[in-house]
């Protein structure tokens, strides 16, 4: 019993030695494909946008601002807290919104921007007591 086992033992490891080298033929098919020549590159969908943050923005909470509408480092708010902005650090993680609204809102003058990997969502966090501010979130209508 002992020599057909051990012909089944050396069948095995020979059957996974060649697995393992195979002639070749398998890699270089793969090599010759357009698909493994150039392996795909996708840039994230926010470099994907151009200018990241450019766009109009419609909170999904409850806000005072109707549509917020980025364009380079101008803003424009619509709703009951219609006025213009400027946006600071453009490019950067997070950068800063500051309204200029000729009846300011205490609760929404300046806040942070960041934007979610996809480019779809914004969120600001506006500056407020030591606990926080307001929160508005926002989703890109274009």
């Amino acid at each position: 019993m002992r020599a057909p086992l051990g012909v089944v033992v050396l069948g095995l490891a020979a059957g996974l030695l060649s697995g393992c080298g195979g002639d070749g033929g398998e890699q270089q098919a793969q090599a010759s494909s357009p698909a493994a020549a150039a392996p795909a590159t996708t840039a994230p969908a926010t470099q994907q946008r151009s200018g990241g943050l450019d766009g109009t923005w419609k909170p999904i909470n409850d806000s005072p601002i109707a549509t917020l509408t980025i364009t380079g480092t101008t803003a424009e708010t619509t709703g009951q807290l219609a006025c213009p902005g400027t946006i600071a650090g453009v490019g950067s993680p997070k950068p800063l919104l500051t309204l200029d609204c000729a009846e300011p809102d205490a609760r929404r003058k300046r806040g942070t921007l960041e934007l979610d990997s996809d480019g779809t969502s914004l969120v600001i966090t506006w500056e407020g007591p030591a606990w926080g501010g307001m929160i508005d979130s926002l989703k890109r209508v274009n």
